[in-house]
């Protein structure tokens, strides 16, 4: 990117050199005192637009004026209404509903709303029935190996993948948007429909 001042200067020496590449190129470098002047493909586009349309300036608008912005308060209220509707939305979503892009819904959840992902836990819903059970067998194992002397070591440990066929839901992609914490934990059945290898 080099400022009008410049490109005018480009246009004009390179015609008054008589098209000399490394003669603009030098000149171009003492003037505006720089180590590095334009490039050979530089000059000539420059030169070959002012040709074509008469004119050096820059012809792309979205350098043009103050930078456009969708973090505005409109779009603000979109996505806190939003938000505070379903807290467990992803922001792909609701960038879908707001019609914004992922990286500007992400900007005003986190700067403008100060939300943040938090993650859902959830743990084993064990009956109470269970919980007695298990309590009993700790019990129960422990006085066998004071009493009886039973060697831990000779217990065999093996390992197993399990492949739910209930359609489980991976908790990393579980989130809760909000300014705090809300510290939710959703208990699941003990035994849901599984294979075990």
């Amino acid at each position: 990117m080099y400022f009008i001042e410049q490109r005018v200067f480009l246009v004009l020496e390179y015609h008054r050199l008589e098209r000399s590449l490394t003669a603009t190129r030098s000149s171009f470098q003492k003037r505006f005192n720089v180590l590095k002047g334009p490039d050979a493909k530089t000059i000539r586009k420059l030169f070959a637009k002012f040709e074509r349309r008469g004119s050096v300036d820059d012809n792309r608008v979205v350098n043009v004026g103050p930078r456009q912005t969708v973090v505005i308060s409109e779009n603000v209220a979109k996505v806190s209404g939003i938000v505070q509707q379903n807290p467990r939305n992803t922001i792909r979503r609701i960038a879908s509903e707001t019609g914004l892009k992922r990286s500007s819904t992400q900007k005003i959840l986190r700067n403008s709303l100060r939300m943040f992902p938090y993650k859902i836990q959830s743990h084993q819903a064990i009956p109470t029935k269970a919980v007695r059970q298990r309590f009993d067998f700790a019990n129960e194992i422990l006085t066998v190996i004071d009493n009886e002397g039973f060697d831990v070591g000779c217990i065999w440990f093996t390992d197993e993948a399990h492949f739910y066929l209930n359609g489980f839901v991976n908790k990393q992609n579980w989130r809760f948007w909000g300014s705090e914490n809300p510290h939710l934990c959703e208990e699941k059945p003990q035994h849901s429909p599984k294979i075990t290898a």
